[in-house]
């Protein structure tokens, strides 16, 4: 059983470097093409199914992507980590590689490391015992995509996250035994 985890292509707040964890904004101009890009690799996937986080970014992600019109699920628990009222700053203006690692990541009111890790585990868990031996494609955020690779490969001894996530419209593969 193979899961592919995309994250969505990029948004103004990317290029802004604003912290974007729940507010509902689509795709730039570069990152539909990014998702044109991505859908290249996709369409030369084995998938049976797609979950998919319910938010513009990464609904208009999949619009592009999934070419084979897989049926799709969307799941809250694929929603990025909720920075609360971090939402919107400039990573420039915190310590946000701080706020990627375990025991440092507690920023006023954002859910922690730990509370997106259980959500995300617990839906990686659902997929693995309801879909076995189904591929699985996963269409998502960087923070969830670095949560994601912590369950395949356990957090770093330092608790540090920051430089396991993905690039805008980069995809990757696990394998679930």
């Amino acid at each position: 059983m193979y899961i592919y985890v995309l994250r969505h292509g990029l948004t103004d707040w990317n290029v802004q470097k604003k912290l974007l964890s729940v507010t509902d904004i689509d795709l730039n101009e570069i990152g539909v093409d990014q998702c044109r890009n991505a859908q290249k690799l996709v369409e030369n996937l084995n998938y049976d199914l797609v979950f998919c986080s319910p938010k513009k970014r990464t609904k208009h992600t999949l619009e592009i992507v999934n070419t084979k019109n897989k049926p799709v699920i969307y799941d809250d628990r694929l929603v990025e980590r909720n920075a609360g009222s971090a939402e919107g700053m400039n990573v420039d203006d915190f310590d946000y590689r701080a706020y990627w690692t375990l025991g440092k990541d507690k920023y006023k009111d954002s859910e922690t490391i730990e509370e997106c890790e259980n959500r995300v585990y617990e839906f990686l868990d659902e997929i693995k015992e309801k879909y076995k031996n189904k591929n699985i494609l996963i269409v998502t955020h960087n923070g969830i995509c670095r949560i994601i690779n912590t369950y395949f490969n356990g957090f770093p001894k330092r608790g540090d996250i920051f430089d396991i996530g993905h690039k805008n419209a980069q995809l990757k593969m696990y394998e679930l035994k």
